[in-house]
């Protein structure tokens, strides 16, 4: 009996044994696979803080001031003289590296009223800052420092970004160096597009936090290369930080911007020679739709305008491939057109619609 016992005891744990291994077995074709082993190769996890280790060294601190530095060396005559001590920055910005001899680019908006430029390295090292061109219309800049071997940004190519990859910026909001947010790209937004009363070119939208001071900085893919610089931020009205919409200047907007500052100390933009307003209901034809073009209020002399024809009291509807909608419309003429381009325009003169020929000039120095 006791030998009978012993073998059916026996039998009932094998066949526990095997039941719990067949419901294991069965449970692990009815369950869902962990995300990592369900996902295909090339959408492995990200580590934002790799990452932001790769190109911490990439990205520097911009301090503007109004006044020049005025120190001098230092002499015996200093033991005995007492310094002011040195200024407040007017704004505490972002810059990134480019090259390994010294040249950064950051935002024009944040060196547009510096009198002198203050480049702070991660490692704290200070160096004064030139700048060596800017462009408003992209809001780009480019500075120069006495400095080599530096750590520059590797350039991604912006054009082949998606949305909802993920993306790391990293700046110094308000004044917090080498601060790290991470995000995904939102969208790609084709320009034009109006930001707090601005108007952008393409854009990579983003929620990674954007501060004020994040401006200039970079924003980076996850393989650690470039792909934006940090510019703008969408904020409800009467608000002023960050709700999760932010914007980067792509880097296939950046770098010909950035070859023209370092080469020529400017961008050659084109220019139509007109003045212009939004067209309103009350000066539009009735089958035109309202908003659609721009009222030519005056013809500059000498100017491609006035070359082509163009008369007061136009309104331009297209130029090139560009339709003009708005005002704002005349920001992709500028973006995408050279000086010296012969092309098409559309304009509506009284009750007809005619078409007329420009050959772009260039934005006189004084504009």
């Amino acid at each position: 009996m006791e030998n009978r016992g012993k073998e059916s005891l026996r039998a009932q744990v094998v066949a526990f044994v095997l039941g719990f291994g067949a419901c294991a077995g069965i449970a692990r074709f009815m369950l869902p696979l962990p995300v990592g082993a369900a996902s295909p190769p090339g959408l492995s996890t990200v580590n934002p803080a790799e990452v932001a280790n790769a190109v911490s060294k990439s990205v520097v601190t911009i301090e503007t001031f109004q006044e020049p530095d005025t120190r001098s060396a230092f002499g015996w005559r200093d033991l005995f003289r007492v310094t002011a001590p040195e200024p407040e920055p007017l704004s505490v910005a972002s810059g990134v590296i480019i090259s390994r001899d010294g040249y950064i680019v950051t935002n024009a908006h944040v060196v547009e009223e510096a009198r002198r430029v203050r480049v702070r390295l991660s490692d704290d090292h200070e160096f004064e800052g030139k700048v060596v061109g800017k462009d408003v219309h992209a809001d780009l800049a480019v500075l120069k420092i006495s400095a080599r071997n530096l750590e520059a940004a590797r350039m991604g190519d912006s054009r082949h970004v998606r949305s909802g990859e993920p993306v790391v910026a990293i700046g110094n909001p308000l004044g917090f160096e080498h601060s790290v947010s991470v995000g995904v790209v939102s969208a790609n937004r084709v320009g034009p597009i109006r930001v707090d009363g601005s108007v952008l070119g393409d854009m990579i939208q983003t929620d990674a936090a954007i501060n004020q001071g994040n401006s200039g900085g970079g924003l980076f893919a996850a393989d650690g290369r470039l792909i934006g610089i940090n510019t703008a931020i969408m904020v409800p009205r009467g608000g002023s930080g960050s709700i999760g919409i932010g914007f980067a200047i792509p880097t296939h907007r950046v770098e010909p911007v950035i070859h023209s500052l370092i080469t020529f100390g400017r961008v050659r933009r084109p220019w139509l020679g007109i003045r212009y307003q939004p067209a309103r209901a009350e000066t539009l034809i009735r089958q035109v739709r309202h908003g659609f073009g721009v009222l030519v209020e005056d013809v500059l002399p000498d100017s491609p305008a006035a070359s082509a024809g163009l008369r007061p009291s136009d309104i331009l509807r297209q130029v090139g491939d560009c339709p003009i909608r708005s005002s704002d419309d005349i920001y992709s003429v500028v973006e995408r057109y050279r000086p010296g381009t012969r092309i098409q325009a559309r304009v509506l003169r009284g009750d007809h619609e005619q078409a007329v020929e420009l050959v772009l000039g260039e934005v006189p120095p004084r504009h």
